[in-house]
């Protein structure tokens, strides 16, 4: 049984293990700086950085939502609300990401940003107000066991239903995900083919209205 409670710096660690695992290889982390690096190693470690900083800027804005089975953190949900203010630049200046942005430059920092920015353009040019489904991680250990499922059927649709919502919404960049999103009820809206200087991504776009 998962228990699900607001996220706590006391969990930090062990939270940014999972969310680093469970997004290894994802295309828009990872793909479109991987010229960048001569070894694996060195690649290795920009991603954890960037992965790090990624979550730190977001918890900054977003609700985050960590779910806890044997004493363990399995699942990590993080959710915009209508209300919610974007995450910009400063955000991810003041979360860890200094070196990151001194390491590829402020130029392609602002490419990555606007590039990260266009996979939700979709989403947001939709009127009604929405919860967004910003990241679902789970732990690589307990994948393929109903967990992910589970965070969206038994507490992200009551935690939006409960909160007077009616619309989510959620994108990925990675086609294995599409399977697992529609047969939770969400709806394909868009598929497309993003671009980031000389590479290119997927993006799915979709909805569940409740």
């Amino acid at each position: 049984m998962v228990e699900y409670k607001h996220y706590v710096r006391s969990y930090e660690a062990e939270v940014l293990k999972v969310f680093t695992e469970s997004f290894v290889d994802y295309p828009l982390f990872w793909g479109v700086f991987k010229d960048r690096f001569k070894s694996e190693k060195k690649l290795r470690s920009f991603y954890e950085r960037l992965i790090k900083g990624i979550f730190r800027a977001t918890v900054r804005k977003d609700d985050c939502y960590i779910g806890i089975e044997d004493g363990k953190v399995t699942v990590i949900v993080i959710v915009e609300k209508p209300s919610d203010k974007p995450v910009g630049f400063w955000d991810y200046a003041v979360s860890g990401m200094a070196g990151i942005i001194a390491r590829i430059g402020i130029r392609d920092t602002l490419k990555y940003m606007e590039l990260s920015d266009k996979t939700e353009i979709v989403v947001k040019s939709i009127p009604k107000p929405r919860w967004h489904l910003y990241f679902l991680a789970v732990d690589p250990k307990y994948q393929k066991l109903g967990i992910g499922s589970g965070a969206i059927q038994d507490f992200l649709i009551p935690l939006v239903r409960s909160n007077g919502g009616n619309l989510i919404t959620v994108t990925t960049n990675s086609e294995k995900n599409v399977p697992f999103y529609t047969n939770n009820g969400f709806t394909l809206i868009k598929e497309e083919t993003l671009e980031y200087k000389a590479k290119t991504i997927g993006n799915w776009s979709f909805r569940m209205d409740l």
